[in-house]
């Protein structure tokens, strides 16, 4: 028996070291404690949070100058219209417009119109002009306070004028003027400065009144004192 014994005493100090290691009992790899996954958790989260509050904020400001850019670069630009066939007008305005309304014995049975636009290019006029019955409707309306018109409207003496004005935001941008006008004219306005020159008009105008002599406006009624 002692042989059997020595021989597995060989053969138990002849075994590999790599036996030997397999059969040594491994270290257990570190768990980390409840609360350091947690912090990670609002750590990348924080992260997350300032990256997506920097990206708002760099939207905000880009939005913002272009928006400021694109509404407050006007750009100016004329036009012009000539109708057939007119007996008298009726003009609708609304927003900073101004006209100017003059009368010509040699224009005949015609009407020309001339616009000049100030405009941003989201803010461009908008502009109406339809002969019906030998009345000529026409419409301007200007959508805020960075667009204007001045339309210069020229037509027979005789014929007749209706002028309805609003919405007007300066009195310098918002004018009514009617000259040499001996047929019917009347001007309703709210806001808007009238200025009569050698015609007579009736109406009512809540803004200002310029006119050459006390009998042309004598049939308008407004709250402002005549000039």
């Amino acid at each position: 028996m002692s042989g059997l014994i020595g021989e597995d005493s060989n053969r138990a100090q002849a075994a590999p070291d790599g036996d030997r290691e397999q059969d040594a009992p491994q270290p257990d790899t570190p768990v980390p404690p409840p609360g350091g996954r947690i912090r990670g958790w609002l750590a990348a989260l924080l992260r997350s949070a300032i990256a997506l509050v920097i990206t708002l904020v760099v939207l905000a400001v880009a939005g913002g100058v272009t928006d400021a850019v694109l509404h407050t670069t006007r750009h100016t630009s004329t036009n012009s219209a000539s109708y057939t066939g007119i007996d008298g007008v009726v003009v609708v305005l609304d927003g900073d417009v101004s006209l100017k309304v003059v009368g010509n014995a040699r224009q005949g049975d015609g009407a020309s119109l001339s616009a000049v636009d100030t405009s941003t290019p989201f803010d461009d006029p908008v502009r109406t002009g339809d002969v019906v019955g030998g009345i000529l409707y026409l419409t301007e309306h200007c959508p805020d306070s960075r667009c204007s018109v001045q339309l210069t409207l020229t037509l027979d003496t005789d014929d007749t004028v209706s002028v309805v004005a609003g919405n007007g935001l300066r009195f310098d941008e918002s004018v009514v003027e009617i000259d040499g006008v001996v047929g019917q004219a009347s001007v309703i306005a709210d806001p808007a400065k009238v200025v009569v020159r050698n015609s007579i008009v009736t109406g009512a105008v809540l803004g200002q009144i310029d006119c050459d002599t006390a009998v042309d406006c004598r049939g308008i009624a407004t709250a402002a004192t005549r000039g």
